[in-house]
């Protein structure tokens, strides 16, 4: 195979972390997966044996032939432990706590961009991941969701494949990605790195319903001398500020914005009014493009290094 359609092959992977989080909601959609309640059922040995056999039947045919008896001791080890936890049927307890007067914050697992229907399909996760996972993940109805607090980093990074507009395979991406420690958290990858991207930032914050923005990361960018914005996506000419319906978005080049940086260490800083005027004017024009303020910048990996805007 030459290096050309090893390279194309190369970007078909979807990028998954190979835990089997997609079979698992395969399971969930064929409407024959195991639930938490099932483990209280006194057949769920039955139920497991049948799974079990639906998915051998598709595993003989790659040639699997690994003894998984030692996997199984353990999974079921797992599920007497399990057993011993309290099992609640959680939308009525989450609701309970609501009527009660509590608060509750849901926090979001991965991407917007990652999210099964709005993400840039194929190359996502197998379930939602914006804010109306609230409802279909935990029982909540709509009309209880008050804040929607928008995390983003100060930049964009990506993990595995899938379209980056802004993706810098440069010197700059390397310098990002060092200062930010971007590597996988589950698999140790290295992060794609890259400049921020407010057409797809904008996008999150309307799908998500955004009230305001915690910006992370601020810090990575204090040693640069110069500081790049995607404002548009271009194609052949013309200029697109949507996410476009077909996400052929290898096929457009960022139209970028570029701002002085700041070149100061800003991690001391505890009060917006200190930050540097270079790193102001980065976050006025943030805001300015996206209707929505951030209202929090994180400095640093420390509790205490976050500064009320």
């Amino acid at each position: 195979m030459d290096k050309a359609s090893e390279q194309a092959k190369g970007k078909g992977k979807i990028g998954s972390t190979l835990k089997g989080i997609g079979p698992a909601y395969m399971d969930k959609t064929g409407r024959n997966a195991l639930r938490v309640g099932d483990l209280l059922r006194e057949d769920f040995k039955e139920m497991y044996e049948q799974l079990k056999q639906k998915h051998q039947v598709i595993i003989n045919t790659y040639h699997f032939t690994d003894d998984i008896s030692a996997d199984e001791k353990e999974f079921f080890k797992a599920v007497e432990f399990l057993k011993e936890l309290n099992i609640i049927n959680g939308e009525y307890f989450i609701n309970k706590l609501l009527k009660e007067g509590k608060r509750i914050l849901a926090e979001g697992a991965q991407g917007s961009m990652l999210d099964i229907d709005f993400g840039t399909f194929p190359f996502v996760t197998s379930s939602n991941t914006i804010s109306a996972g609230v409802c279909s993940g935990l029982g909540l109805a709509p009309q209880h969701i008050k804040d929607v607090i928008g995390i983003t980093k100060a930049y964009c990074t990506r993990v595995g494949s899938g379209p980056f507009p802004t993706e810098l395979e440069n010197a700059d991406g390397q310098k990002l990605r060092d200062i930010g420690k971007e590597y996988g958290a589950t698999t140790g990858r290295p992060r794609r790195c890259g400049w921020i991207d407010l057409v797809a930032l904008n996008f999150a914050c309307m799908i998500n319903g955004v009230t305001k923005i915690v910006m992370t990361k601020a810090d990575v960018l204090d040693e640069f001398e110069e500081l790049q914005v995607c404002t548009a996506y271009s194609k052949e000419g013309q200029e697109l500020t949507e996410i476009p319906l077909r996400l052929d978005l290898d096929h457009y080049v960022p139209v970028l914005e570029k701002f002085e940086g700041w070149n100061t260490d800003i991690s001391q800083v505890k009060d917006a009014a200190a930050l540097p005027e270079k790193a102001k004017s980065y976050i006025d024009f943030i805001n300015s493009y996206l209707g929505v303020n951030v209202d929090f910048i994180s400095n640093g990996p420390e509790r205490d290094q976050l500064i009320v805007v």
